[in-house]
């Protein structure tokens, strides 16, 4: 996070809630069973919401141009909702243990930054230190 600069608290978004992805998909059906939350809800609103969390804190994008977040097209009491909801799942990730928080994620995060440093994406992060610019 120190070494991310003016991205960090984008790279925090972008690590917690992938964190928060990978959890649903491999060990957080067990724990929504028994939830009031469906599964297809809190999966739904978690991509929503992170795609979402991502492009306000600026997180840069390797695919091309920033786009305006999906969660955007829907109804305000819709927007609500699926926040309510992503934020739902994400307790009980947290309750969890925050699993899927590793430091090989941290080290993807940290070379995105740098491929967007490269590729002219983002201008350069002096905490990130010396990353060869392509000619």
């Amino acid at each position: 996070m120190q070494r991310a600069g003016p991205y960090a608290d984008a790279a925090k978004a972008n690590l917690e809630w992938s964190a928060v992805t990978v959890w649903l998909m491999k060990e957080g059906y067990g724990v929504l069973a028994a939830s009031d939350l469906p599964s297809a809800v809190a999966c739904l609103s978690v991509i929503l919401t992170r795609e979402a969390e991502e492009h306000a804190a600026g997180w840069p994008r390797l695919s091309g141009p920033a786009v305006t977040p999906a969660i955007y097209g829907y109804s305000p009491d819709s927007q609500c909702e699926a926040r309510r909801s992503a934020a739902q799942a994400r307790s009980m990730w947290e309750a969890n243990g925050r699993p899927y928080l590793r430091a090989s994620d941290c080290k993807l995060a940290f070379q995105h930054l740098a491929a967007c440093i490269r590729n002219g994406i983002i201008p350069p992060v002096p905490t990130i230190g010396d990353v060869p610019l392509n000619s």
